[in-house]
């Protein structure tokens, strides 16, 4: 297969990387520079990777590695939207949106849209986080109007709520590509581990309960593959196991989260 990878250079999406070449399939890897792939080529054997460069805060970046993908590779199997950032204050991209949303909710969205085509018959999984089904509310002012910056669960899980929301939607006119929503868990990554960004109180948490990213990428590789999800698109799955969303995406809603693109 051909799988598409955003952010597969570490973290979970390293893991990722190392399963699925080990597996047998030609990768796409979506890194900001050629400094992440040279970092990486010292890691681990790079033959079967083809790299694609994209800073996924800029617009224009996502639509260029699109076209990009879509002109080196004839078919795209597997799509990992896996690149995400959480970060310790409020940041603006350079079109004025606040990064968590641009970053994790506008750049996986629009690749997905963007490479929706050659996807058809494949699969498109999103790395989301835990908790996302019992939430009642999107809090959209959180990311299209912040005023006060909280950590993780401020605009970082808004991002990923409204993510959710967004590609659940997507699916809807998209039926002949399976599109999920993964919950990979509670990991020690990079992201986790940077006290700046996590609230104080999570670091013995941290610490003491979060597993390694292989255990999250095994969690995405089997949204994907296994047979349990084949007919469950559109969903999010936390545990292994699907449920339903509270919050409704409105028409409304909708317009408003992806009027930044338009």
């Amino acid at each position: 297969m051909n799988i598409l990878i955003a952010g597969g250079h570490t973290g979970i999406g390293l893991e990722l990387t190392k399963i699925l070449l080990e597996q047998g399939h030609k990768l796409g890897l979506v890194v900001r520079n050629q400094n992440r792939a040279d970092a990486l080529e010292k890691e681990i054997d790079t033959t079967d990777i083809d790299f694609f460069y994209a800073d996924l805060s800029k617009h224009q970046d996502v639509v260029s590695v699109a076209e990009q993908v879509t002109t080196q590779w004839q078919t795209i199997d597997g799509l990992f939207n896996n690149a995400g950032v959480m970060l310790d204050d409020t940041y603006f991209s350079d079109s004025n949106n606040e990064m968590h949303y641009e970053v994790n909710v506008l750049a996986p969205y629009k690749l997905a849209t963007l490479l929706a085509e050659k996807l058809e018959g494949g699969f498109i999984v999103n790395t989301a986080t835990g908790g996302l089904h019992n939430q009642s509310i999107l809090k959209v002012d959180t990311l299209l109007a912040p005023t006060k910056f909280v950590k993780l669960m401020g605009a970082y899980y808004q991002s990923k709520l409204a993510l959710t929301l967004l590609i659940n939607d997507f699916a809807k006119s998209h039926s002949n590509t399976l599109i999920l929503n993964v919950d990979p868990g509670l990991l020690k990554t990079k992201m986790s581990g940077n006290k700046e960004s996590m609230p104080l109180f999570m670091k013995p948490i941290v610490k003491l309960f979060f597993k390694p990213p292989a255990d999250g990428a095994k969690k995405l590789l089997n949204a994907a593959f296994n047979e349990q999800f084949k007919d469950k698109s559109g969903v999010y799955i936390t545990g292994n196991k699907v449920k339903r969303m509270k919050v409704e995406l409105t028409n409304e809603l909708k317009d408003k989260l992806l009027a930044a693109m338009k």
